[in-house]
């Protein structure tokens, strides 16, 4: 009997504070929040939320006191009152606690960006933008529509990346599926730069896809002592300016000194975390 495959990790920084979130996917339906001070490395297990987590378009508030998420739950859902089975809301990580929801209905776009503390861009068409009664934003939020939303994933996560520093040194050329069944396939990856904050190191990203699997690469520019990271789910600075990857469910970092890169080290190791219910705060309610 084949043991089950491993959690997969994503992660979210906050541009303006020490402060990540990361998104711990498994059992495939199963997402554990967690909030990680980047200056301290203190991890904070939040909520587990039985559905799906888009991260792709999820984004934190510039100084990490707000999640903004995009979710799908097909069972154990309640449909009535206003409710659907995939909507965008406002949290306190790693609280799912909606501060701020929007019904969505299905699954197409949805979710969006802060364009700062206090003003989002709702990746929902104006008609789909109407917020639930009982999840009412502040009226110190201001919340623009999207009238040009579309895609899935993209293109709201590739203005994301660039927003984050990822230049564009390749673009990508894909080719449309002739069937539902095949999905897109990659002519040439798309790739992408960020350069650290020293101006010595690049890292390199690039993304392709094979039928409907969306992949990601990682690799280290021209550095002394830079890690291999094939296989790693996500790498990138932090603001401190350590490298910062995630392979294995676990976390990894690693200082920069000049143009070298120091051996890495395991912060934290996710591989055991079990859905378990872990009560919001009253701190989670508050905007």
């Amino acid at each position: 009997m084949r043991p089950p495959p491993p959690p997969r990790l994503s992660l979210l920084q906050a541009r303006n504070a020490d402060t990540a979130v990361i998104f711990r996917r498994g059992p495939s339906k199963w997402v554990e929040v967690i909030r990680w001070n980047t200056y301290r490395d203190v991890f904070q297990r939040g909520q587990w939320f039985h559905g799906r987590i888009y991260q792709r378009r999820s984004d934190l508030s510039p100084d990490g006191e707000h999640l903004l998420y995009f979710v799908s739950k097909f069972s154990g859902c309640n449909i009535a009152d206003g409710y659907t089975y995939a909507w965008t809301a406002v949290s306190r990580p790693p609280w799912l606690t909606a501060l701020a929801l929007w019904p969505k209905g299905n699954c197409w776009w949805g979710g969006g960006l802060f364009l700062s503390n206090r003003r989002v861009l709702l990746n929902h068409r104006p008609r789909e933008a109407s917020f639930h009664p009982n999840h009412k934003p502040p009226a110190t939020l201001r919340v623009d529509p999207n009238p040009d939303a579309s895609g899935e994933d993209d293109p709201l996560y590739s203005t994301r990346l660039t927003r984050d520093g990822w230049v564009v040194t390749q673009e990508w050329e894909r080719q449309r599926p002739t069937s539902w069944k095949e999905g897109f396939r990659t002519i040439t990856p798309e790739r992408r730069e960020r350069v650290h904050p020293s101006g010595h190191i690049t890292l390199r990203m690039e993304r392709s896809f094979s039928g409907y699997r969306y992949r990601e690469r990682f690799e280290i520019l021209s550095a002394r002592g830079a890690p291999d990271l094939t296989g790693v789910d996500w790498a990138d600075w932090d603001r401190g300016g350590r490298l910062v990857f995630l392979r294995h469910s676990a976390v990894w970092v690693a200082r920069v000194n000049g143009d070298s890169i120091e051996p890495p080290t395991q912060l934290i190791d996710l591989t055991d975390d079990k859905p378990t219910t872990r009560e919001a705060p009253p701190s989670a309610h508050k905007w």
